[in-house]
């Protein structure tokens, strides 16, 4: 088989990002349950004492993998303070992630991916309009704000939505997943900035 150079250069790419994802993945893995807690809640308070939180009437967030960043606190907290709580909603057969609100966290069963979301029969669509705020899971950042996902491209999709475009936009992530560099494809979307802990 011949290839060209940019087939090349998505090959490298693909590459590169399947390495960087298999090193994030080991230190995830191998972070201390307490540390991960405390630097959890870290980034959850920074958030939740932020002025974009504060303004924002409806926050949708990722519903945390035991490995990621943790997202239970703030939700029981947004919910506390009476903002619409919308999380991502995979369908059994979809490609794309829904927004759909949840009302508490018994609303949650696991879906596709072992994510948590919506009990099936229990989403309530919301129009991406309607979100002041997006909280962004990812496996790295870098110091421009691009991020690497776990590579089915949910986000990225859901991240070039028209409607996402002005929507303010934050990932979360514990410091050493922040990189000075990604190698970066021209459907990968950057978020507006990132609190680490």
């Amino acid at each position: 088989m011949v290839y060209n150079t940019v087939d090349l250069q998505i090959k490298g790419m693909k590459i590169r990002k399947q390495e960087i994802r298999k090193e994030m993945i080991r230190c995830l893995r191998e972070q201390e349950s307490s540390l991960r807690e405390e630097r959890s809640l870290n980034i959850q308070l920074k958030l939740l004492s932020s002025e974009v939180f504060k303004t924002s009437k409806t926050v949708m967030t990722y519903v945390s993998l035991p490995m990621e960043v943790d997202t239970h606190y703030l939700i029981e907290q947004a919910l506390k303070q009476g903002k619409r709580v919308v999380v991502p909603y995979i369908g059994p057969h979809s490609q794309t992630i829904t927004a759909s609100e949840i009302k508490s966290m018994n609303n949650l069963e696991k879906g596709p991916l072992n994510i948590f979301q919506p009990k099936k029969g229990e989403q309530v669509t919301v129009a991406l309009t309607e979100i002041d705020l997006i909280i962004v899971p990812a496996v790295a950042y870098d110091k421009k704000n691009m991020r690497l996902g776990r590579g089915k491209g949910f986000y990225d999709k859901f991240l070039s939505d028209p409607d996402v475009s002005s929507v303010k936009t934050i990932g979360f992530a514990f410091d050493f997943q922040v990189v000075d560099s990604l190698p970066v494809d021209s459907y990968d979307r950057p978020v507006t900035s990132v609190i680490t802990n």
